[in-house]
């Protein structure tokens, strides 16, 4: 993904007028980190992350930190997640132009501890932990024979954001919560990028490599409040931050034979906006249903830095818009075998705008989930959630459909001392 307007002139400029691929100076520009989230925690993960009101475990330290209050025993929690993420391009009409590539990656995403504090009267709940919230695995490849020239390009980017934190929550009334959280962010993201093109009398190859460091401090704010015996509200507001990039990057250009090769450095801040989600639930003695409501304007990102011009942030703005995304999740407890199952559904829209030919959105960003509980001797709860999303997206200056899924798992276990 191409993270900086100069790094686009460089590639138009080692393209230059041999490379079908060469783009215009004004070139789309694509930051992992806007809006791409990483479910946190085997329920969260089945309940399609419609857990900002329900959320009962050590994960409300990333989704909602007011509901640190329901947890009345110390508790320690553990996760782990397995995903692939998959690419398919083809060419107009499927003319004989076909690529596929995966890619596939198995962590330790969360580890939490949760601390009440005795008190004489409501609750004060303490809590640490890390937690991977933000994923950069992605890969896309395609590949066009068109009579005399042959290209092909191949990409590929794995890493991640994760939330070394703190937070507590106190009860201010009897149906009322209120909570924060303190964040370190910390990450990085290695990027891969291979182009070729032959004809009958030539041969190119651009080869890019980009390794990037990200780290930042934030904020985030949650109440909770108990409406009714049945009927729970809740919202949550992530402050905006400002991320520090360290950016490595060694650009290779191969023209029959003859190599060049470029290497880099950079230090930069990308600023991230607003971040506000509400939810509504309702709950009875075996059942529970809640939709939430998450808003951001990603237009309003924006870089700082020496190698950047007001031309830059313009691209920015234009690549990227607001987006509202919806999540609705549902769990059936059956208590009588200790189990929990969970369904659940999310429209969360790629933030990009129509501004670029070579990112128009054919259909947005969907996700339908699975998932379930069960009891282990009272003190143990194990969760396992699956979730599987998929987009479109075409590609106007390549004549290029590229289709994406993925499909992630995520195991976790709750134990309450």
């Amino acid at each position: 993904m191409k993270k900086l307007l100069l790094f686009c002139v460089l590639a138009t400029l080692a393209f230059g007028s041999t490379s079908s691929f060469a783009q215009d100076e004004q070139t789309f520009v694509t930051e992992a980190s806007a809006a791409n989230n990483f479910g946190v925690g085997g329920r969260a993960v089945g309940m399609s992350e419609a857990v900002i009101v329900s959320v009962k475990d050590g994960t409300a330290i990333v989704y909602n930190p007011a509901a640190l209050t329901k947890i009345k025993r110390p508790e320690f929690y553990l996760a782990m997640s397995h995903e692939k993420f998959r690419n398919e391009s083809t060419g107009p009409g499927g003319g004989g132009s076909f690529a596929e590539n995966d890619v596939t990656k198995t962590r330790f995403s969360s580890m939490n501890l949760t601390v009440p504090v005795p008190t004489y009267r409501g609750a004060l709940v303490v809590a640490f932990g890390v937690n991977r919230t933000k994923s950069f695995d992605r890969t896309f490849t395609y590949e066009i024979d068109d009579f005399d020239l042959y290209s092909s390009g191949f990409e590929e980017e794995t890493g991640g954001i994760r939330e070394y934190a703190a937070a507590g929550a106190i009860e201010l009334s009897a149906k009322i919560s209120a909570g924060a959280t303190l964040i370190y962010y910390h990450g990085g993201e290695d990027y891969f990028w291979n182009y070729n093109e032959s004809t009958v009398s030539s041969a190119f190859e651009y080869v890019d490599n980009i390794e990037d460091s990200y780290s930042g401090v934030g904020a985030r704010l949650g109440m909770l409040v108990e409406m009714s015996p049945s009927v729970s509200a809740a919202i949550t507001i992530d402050a905006p931050t400002k991320y520090r990039i360290e950016q490595n990057y060694i650009l290779r250009t191969i023209e029959n034979g003859s190599e060049e090769s470029t290497v880099g450095y950079y230090e930069y801040d990308l600023s991230h906006p607003f971040i506000f989600n509400a939810g509504l639930a309702f709950r009875s003695r075996t059942f529970l249903i809640e939709g939430n409501l998450g808003y951001a304007d990603w237009s309003q990102m924006e870089y700082d830095g020496d190698v950047f011009f007001d031309e830059d942030n313009i691209a920015l703005q234009n690549s990227y818009k607001e987006a509202v995304n919806v999540r609705i999740g549902a769990e059936a407890i059956l208590p009588q075998y200790g189990l929990v199952l969970r369904a659940g559904f999310k429209h969360d829209p790629l933030p990009m705008s129509d501004f670029f030919p070579s990112n128009q959105v054919e259909k947005d960003r969907n996700s339908f989930s699975l998932g379930l509980s069960y009891l282990i001797d009272r003190i143990a709860m194990l969760d396992i959630g699956f979730a599987r999303a998929s987009y479109e997206i075409t590609d106007e200056n390549l004549s290029l459909s590229q289709k994406y899924t993925s499909a992630k798992l995520m195991a976790s276990i709750a134990y309450r001392i």
